[in-house]
């Protein structure tokens, strides 16, 4: 992919492109990890830190000298990755006195 620029706007937001948030697969109330090196700045997809993603479809990789994962091993992964993420995005509820 070719460099953008892209603006920032008054409170210091920008937007990142479409064909960038569907490239890496990122959704809205996902997490991005910011890092600085020296005068660059870093964006990552914090939510993608189980495998990488690209074009929406996860890439799975198994070590050298093992056996192939199947499809059905691989999507089982993906589908407790998922639920494990959503499970985590739910606010805990709040214990304490009821109103009276």
């Amino acid at each position: 992919m070719k460099e953008l620029n892209i603006p920032i706007d008054g409170a210091g937001r920008i937007v990142l492109p479409k064909n960038v948030r569907e490239e890496l697969a990122i959704k809205p109330g996902d997490l991005l990890k910011v890092a600085i090196h020296g005068s660059a700045v870093t964006l990552t997809p914090n939510n993608k830190a189980s495998g990488l993603v690209r074009k929406g479809k996860a890439l799975v990789f198994s070590p050298p000298n093992e056996d192939s994962l199947d499809n059905r091993t691989v999507n089982d992964i993906l589908q407790n990755v998922r639920d494990e993420r959503d499970f985590q995005s739910f606010p805990t509820p709040q214990r304490g006195r009821k109103k009276a």
